[in-house]
């Protein structure tokens, strides 16, 4: 039985003050100005996104950055998923600008891959960066913070009581804090990742790929595992295919559909959904995205 994370999550993503845009035929242009986001919460979670910025970890930080109950205090970008600092700090300076939210600090990762990776396909990292389905703004990219995203995540996690992670790449990068900076890495309070299968098909069985963010470091998401935080793994299983109706806003409508390399699935979304709506990982469905949620 497949886990669906639909009704929950979808109730949540809505919630943030997505409005919908569509067409006459009722599809989402994913143009236009979002709602205003609701305000934060007092007791507000305090997360760190740790993302390879492809078009589903785009919606997913959308989700994040506007969601009442989460408060961002960065995003960490690792060196080894599909989009790395190089093209995606002009990818989050059109998302910030076209969700009309202010932005939140960027470290780099520098931490090369453990044993055994397998790096993402070229012409996936080069097709989301150039048509992620983002409009283009026209503003200059962020200019990173000076410290790497190791020692960015490690600094949060000794000043920030109750930090979360929630991991949407490979984890190079936590992996490196538990390695270098051991007690701020136990005071993490958990790690959200997407990362695995359980028993789908394999991503690239030629290339011994079951999912990719494992793939791309597959030593780094062992030692995550082994450690002292607590880690709840999000697997492709059961993630449906194609965009939910949550979707169906400006901006994030617009995300990884109808480009150049579309997004088969919304694995990201989905885990950020499971972070911040538990129960939707709960709720035995059959793994379809449901018409009208």
């Amino acid at each position: 039985m497949i886990r669906a994370l639909v009704p929950a999550l979808l109730v949540a993503l809505l919630a943030t003050g997505c409005t919908a845009a569509y067409d006459d035929d009722g599809e989402a242009r994913g143009t236009g100005r979002m709602a205003p986001a609701p305000a934060k919460a007092s007791d507000a979670v305090p997360v760190v996104i740790d993302s390879d910025l492809a078009p589903d970890d785009l919606a997913a930080i959308t989700y994040l950055v506007r969601h009442p109950r989460v408060r961002v205090l960065g995003i960490t970008v690792p060196s080894t998923g599909m989009v790395t600092c190089n093209g995606g700090l002009q990818l989050l300076a059109d998302l910030f600008a076209a969700i009309e939210t202010p932005s939140v600090p960027v470290a780099c990762g520098i931490e090369p891959r453990g044993r055994d990776a397998v790096p993402f396909p070229e012409d996936w990292c080069e097709g989301v960066v150039t048509d992620s389905g983002l409009p283009h703004l026209g503003g200059w990219p962020f200019a990173p913070l000076r410290e790497d995203a190791s020692d960015f995540l490690a600094r949060q996690a000794e000043t920030t009581p109750g930090l979360h992670v929630v991991a949407l790449a490979p984890l190079t990068e936590l992996a490196a804090v538990r390695r270098d900076h051991p007690a701020a890495y136990a005071r993490i309070a958990g790690i959200t990742t997407m990362a695995g299968i359980v028993d789908a098909e394999s991503h690239d069985a030629g290339q011994g790929v079951g999912e990719w963010n494992a793939a791309a470091d597959p030593a780094a998401f062992d030692e995550v595992l082994a450690g002292p935080v607590p880690v709840t793994v999000v697997p492709d299983d059961p993630v449906p295919a194609g965009p939910p109706r949550g979707m169906d806003a400006p901006v994030v409508g617009a995300l990884g559909v109808g480009t150049v390399i579309e997004s088969p699935k919304y694995w990201d979304l989905a885990t950020a959904g499971i972070f911040t709506t538990p129960a939707a990982g709960t709720d035995l469905q059959d793994g379809a995205w449901r018409p009208g949620w």
